[in-house]
């Protein structure tokens, strides 16, 4: 039997290694959860542009010794305190978002979902009262980000079974349906709040500090080089068959990234200088060191090839994804190219985008540059996303650098590319 071209099978293992990702993707559970941490991703964002204030005018922020916006200095315990509130409780506002998503999937009330869900998050986690008889709170941070994801399944669950099941209190036909479902929902609020309260209460069994012993090895052990080497690849694979990879892939790995920058975070309001900070990735599925190096390489060496091509077709294309390319917004170019099942592009489109990842990787982990602790919106432009989630303006180096491996690795490949656009018709060549 004779043996499919190299490209053929390359193509036919992205799409069979896709198939089961897209479907794994689309369950109701990772639907719902990535669906409910892109909710919160505002407030998020906001919590992180008062902790950039902070740093502007925190002089122990940094080696320089001063405060880059003196004006702001007085104004910081104020700024932290925004912070805390947002994007150190972000596992509360998840537990409202993800029940929600999750109750839309199972066609049931999003409204009694989320209560459930919230309600069911607060008793599995409080830790009781402190000494000034306030509630506890550690637990609503990013640290009790898995019991939210937990409990808001379970909670939902046992709502969508006991309705499914009529396992609920019936009202008259003339009741309004927004009160007969508020006593529909008594069993199954009933169910969920004595569980978590016999185990939280009555076992005094932590929850989360449960699942952080579990998961601290994965979660740490997550941000490495290899890490960031797999996914950058993997990314680029699915992108290079025509499919969503950071839909597909990336996204899966928010609640880590949102990990990783809470405790970047933490560190950083404790007088940590941005290059000391723990986590390499922090932010990502959403932001972080993989945004700054990805497109930079594997499409913005394309663009301007395109932009000083000779072929018309090329450079009208080329001043066309110019701006949204600028914005890492992609698809104009993967799809117009295409980029997408392009025999002689795919290569080193992933090569491009996976090596300047790694090379990205070790740099960022040197005490050289800082480490990403805001969210900051992914379209940002790479050279002004650096800067803003370090708060150090080296970071620009990286899509600096990135863009350059890129145009090195495409040269020989556009060459063979353009050529052979000489046998495409005159509407094209000219």
């Amino acid at each position: 039997m004779k043996k499919k071209p190299i490209m053929e099978r390359f193509t036919d293992f992205a799409l069979k290694l896709s198939e089961p990702l897209g479907r794994f993707a689309n369950t109701d559970i990772i639907f719902s959860i990535v669906s409910g941490l892109t909710a919160v991703m505002p407030i998020i964002m906001i919590g992180s542009i008062f902790l950039i204030f902070y740093v502007l005018g925190s002089p122990d922020v940094g080696t320089s010794g001063k405060a880059l916006l003196p004006f702001l200095s007085p104004w910081n315990a104020k700024f932290v305190w925004l912070n805390n509130a947002t994007l150190g409780m972000m596992a509360l506002y998840c537990s409202v978002a993800i029940p929600y998503s999750y109750a839309e999937r199972k066609k049931i009330s999003t409204k009694s979902a989320s209560l459930m869900g919230l309600t069911t998050f607060i008793l599995f986690t409080i830790d009781g009262l402190d000494s000034s008889g306030g509630i506890q709170i550690s637990s609503f941070s990013a640290s009790g980000l898995f019991a939210c994801i937990i409990t808001s399944i379970v909670s939902v669950t046992i709502l969508s079974f006991c309705i499914t099941h009529n396992i609920t209190i019936k009202m008259p036909a003339s009741v309004p349906p927004n009160v007969g479902m508020a006593f529909a929902s008594l069993i199954p609020y009933a169910i969920s709040f004595t569980m978590a309260w016999l185990i939280r209460s009555v076992l005094s069994f932590d929850f989360v500090a449960f699942l952080n012993s579990v998961l601290e090895p994965i979660i740490s052990g997550s941000d490495s080089l290899w890490t960031a080497l797999i996914l950058a690849f993997l990314v680029l694979l699915f992108w290079s068959v025509g499919l969503h990879g950071d839909n597909m892939l990336l996204s899966l790995f928010t609640p880590f990234g949102l990990m990783w920058l809470d405790q970047n975070t933490a560190a950083l309001s404790n007088g940590t200088p941005a290059n000391q900070l723990p986590n390499i990735l922090a932010g990502l599925g959403q932001t972080g060191l993989l945004r700054l190096s990805i497109w930079t390489a594997a499409v913005w060496p394309l663009i301007f090839l395109m932009v000083i091509s000779k072929n018309k077709f090329l450079k009208t294309l080329g001043w066309t994804t110019f701006a949204p390319g600028i914005f890492t917004i992609v698809e104009p170019v993967i799809y117009g190219l295409p980029i997408a099942l392009n025999p002689y592009l795919m290569i080193p489109f992933i090569a491009s985008g996976t090596i300047s990842t790694g090379i990205s990787y070790l740099i960022m982990s040197t005490p050289f540059m800082g480490k990403f602790y805001a969210l900051v919106p992914w379209a940002t432009p790479p050279f002004l996303l650096g800067p803003l989630g370090t708060g150090d303006w080296k970071t620009i180096l990286i899509p600096v650098l990135s863009f350059i491996i890129g145009l090195v690795i495409y040269l020989p490949f556009w060459k063979l590319y353009v050529s052979s656009l000489a046998t495409e018709p005159a509407e094209l060549a000219e």
